[in-house]
């Protein structure tokens, strides 16, 4: 059980290569949180939520696989399948962090790269910034820094 990050390429899909990729043990994810919001990389705001899918007309069955839904369905299954990645990838327009719940759930939410610009600003504007990746420190922090600065060079990252 764990956290898996993966970078997403600006054309939307997951980058491959293994230097796209970052794994937090379930029990290592807290540390990292704590220290990014002792760093005020994380900001606090409610998690999205998704149109549930009697709002389009759906049960669970139109999902399953076998016999294909007639238009209607499919069309309603496509908007609902919108809306609910919309809420996957909403972000602020003008962010100050990284919204903690992106990182806390599996569920494949996108940090932007507007979200981790601000996340890295903050990190680098706090008086003790100089001294967290210096050898002596954490590895997997620098490791995260790392890869941090790599996703917001792409198309963001997302975590399942």
């Amino acid at each position: 059980m764990g956290y898996d990050i993966y970078i997403q390429a600006t054309d939307g899909k997951l980058a491959e290569g293994d230097e796209n990729y970052f794994r937090f043990a379930w029990t290592a994810m807290p540390r990292t949180l704590d220290a990014m919001a002792n760093f005020g990389m994380l900001t606090e705001l409610p998690v999205p939520s998704v149109p549930p899918l009697s709002a389009y007309g759906l049960a669970t069955d139109d999902f399953q696989p076998g016999t294909p839904p007639d238009q209607a369905t499919a069309n309603r299954i496509a908007e609902f399948r919108a809306a609910y990645q919309a809420a996957l990838d909403y972000g602020e327009s003008k962010p100050t962090g990284i919204p903690s719940y992106k990182l806390q759930v599996n569920g494949g939410f996108l940090v932007t790269v507007a979200e981790i610009s601000a996340a890295l600003a903050a990190y680098a504007a706090h008086p003790h910034a100089d001294v967290a990746e210096m050898p002596m420190g954490d590895p997997t922090w620098r490791s995260w820094t790392t890869f941090l600065r790599r996703a917001q060079k792409r198309g963001g990252l997302r975590t399942y």
